[in-house]
């Protein structure tokens, strides 16, 4: 019996007009981003018609040597010698585009169903007044996780998770002020902003926008865009025929996500509304850091290993009061 020859598919050609970019931001998760790109590549959307550019802040675990021996001739990887951030990541990316097709920002830890983007795209074709679209974030277990799209940060919201109160309204059926209930993403509905894990923007309202605001170095980068975008008339768009997997970010520990999430959300009360409302969301955040730092200080008088929870908090604590707004 002859030994078979492996056949190596044939690299894609780079595509002379995309009918879509897509961007994405590497930081040690060159992996994902091939999962994500044979997500790509097998879909229903016609891989070749789009190019996709990918870039690397400064990964440290041969992220760049992995993304650069995909076959795919349609892919762009664009090393930085630093971290730049989503936000400042993204923007670089989008200075390599050619052409004026739709811009879709992916995360790296998202997973997508075969019809995913062929949806999205048809959804942006038949709205295009709308100028951003998304879709419904799911769990691992295809249910959807209430993060699609987000209201207009609040001092409510800031709050809710300050007293802890998240998991109660959880439990009730409910979700954070700043969320939108499971019912109004039903059919396309209209939201403030998108999920910046699935993002399909107009690429002209991207650049008359200058990109994301690059202060911010992670989270809220796409909230404060889409509220410029529609100061500019855009009417940011959710459809629940768009699904995607946002399995969550595997490069961010949790008390650093916490750190960069309330640290953005307190440069956006900064940068949108006033120096008094700023001073409020700040006092409610270090009042739950206090309450969480209490609350363990007491656990571990029973279980040791809360005294690390405690650690951490102090820690967030800390840094949160070093900053300058």
């Amino acid at each position: 019996m002859g030994s078979a020859v492996l056949k190596l598919a044939e690299p894609l050609p780079e595509p002379a007009q995309p009918t879509l970019n897509i961007v994405f931001v590497c930081f040690n998760c060159g992996a994902d981003i091939c999962a994500v790109i044979d997500d790509l590549a097998a879909g229903n959307y016609p891989f070749a018609e789009t190019m996709v550019y990918i870039v690397d802040n400064a990964s440290t675990d041969g992220s760049v040597a992995r993304l650069q021996a995909l076959p795919y001739s349609n892919v762009r990887v664009i090393p930085s010698n630093r971290n730049l951030g989503f936000g400042a990541g993204c923007n670089l990316a989008v200075r390599h585009i050619i052409g004026a097709a739709p811009i879709l920002f992916l995360n790296p830890d998202v997973r997508l169903f075969a019809d995913s983007i062929a949806n999205l795209m048809d959804c942006a074709q038949r709205k295009p007044q709308r100028l951003i679209w998304g879709g419904v974030t799911c769990s691992a277990d295809g249910e959807p996780d209430g993060k699609s799209a987000w209201r207009e940060p609040s001092l409510t919201g800031v709050l809710c998770w300050s007293l802890c109160l998240d998991p109660l309204l959880k439990a009730f059926g409910g979700q954070n002020p700043d969320a939108y209930p499971r019912r109004h993403l039903r059919g396309e509905a209209s939201v403030d902003a998108v999920s910046g894990c699935c993002l399909l923007v107009d690429y002209q309202l991207f650049a008359r926008l200058q990109g994301f605001d690059e202060r911010f170095f992670l989270y809220s980068e796409e909230i404060d865009l889409c509220r410029r975008a529609r100061v500019l008339g855009a009417r940011p768009l959710v459809s629940d025929r768009v699904r995607v997997i946002h399995i969550g970010s595997k490069t961010v520990s949790s008390i650093n996500k916490v750190h960069f999430l309330y640290q953005s959300k307190l440069k956006y009360f900064r940068k949108h509304r006033s120096a008094a409302a700023c001073m409020a969301a700040r006092l409610a955040i270090t009042g739950g850091c206090a309450l969480r730092i209490a609350a363990f200080a007491l656990l571990s008088l029973h279980k040791r290993e809360y005294d690390t929870q405690r650690r951490l908090w102090w820690s967030f604590l800390k840094r949160q009061l070093r900053e300058s707004y």
